[in-house]
């Protein structure tokens, strides 16, 4: 399992701060677009664009480091990645 660790909108379309999703080894995109399917089109439309590329603006880690290759990154069972949202305040 990999734990997905969601901040501000992701958190609550999915109504905790943890999700795990399936698998041993997998692409960090091919995680998030388990998570959208799993939490409808809220979460595709926070998380992809109209083309089903991640959104530019999103940050992922992977167990507190920088994803290298964004949602290309490898991850295995046990990683956690965190992904983060840009917000807006003032």
């Amino acid at each position: 399992m990999i734990t997905l660790r969601l901040f501000s909108a992701l958190r609550e379309i999915a109504g905790s701060k943890e999700v795990e999703v399936e698998g041993d080894t997998l692409a960090i995109g091919e995680a998030l677009r388990q998570f959208a399917q799993r939490f409808g089109e809220k979460a595709q439309q926070v998380l992809f664009d109209k083309d089903g590329n991640l959104q530019q603006s999103v940050l992922l880690l992977v167990n507190g480091e920088s994803a290298e290759t964004g949602p290309q990154t490898q991850v295995k069972s046990g990683d956690v990645v965190s992904v983060l949202l840009p917000t807006a305040g003032g």
